[in-house]
C-alpha cells in the first residue's frame, strides 16, 4: 500500500472524520477490510472524499474508489 503524507494532526482528523462511513461500507457490504486497510483507503482517498457536499455523494465516492482499492489488495 502506498505511504500518505499527511502530518499527524491532519492524519488523525480525516480518519477520525470519515472512519464512521467506511466502516459502515465495510460492514454492509462485506469488504472485510482491516482496520488498517481502512485507514489506509481514506487516507488514499481523502481527497476525493473532500469533495463531497452531502453524505449521499461520499457514499457513492467510497463505492466506486473501493473497486480500485480492492484490485491492489
Amino acid at each position: 500500500m502506498a505511504e500518505f503524507e499527511y502530518d499527524p494532526v491532519t492524519r488523525q482528523r480525516l480518519i477520525e472524520s470519515w472512519l464512521p462511513l467506511v466502516q459502515e461500507a465495510n460492514s454492509e457490504y462485506g469488504w472485510g477490510y482491516t482496520a488498517r486497510e481502512l485507514e489506509e483507503f481514506i487516507l488514499e482517498y481523502a481527497a476525493d472524499l473532500g469533495q463531497a457536499d452531502n453524505v449521499a455523494l461520499a457514499r457513492a465516492i467510497v463505492w466506486s474508489r473501493q473497486a480500485h482499492f480492492q484490485q491492489r489488495r
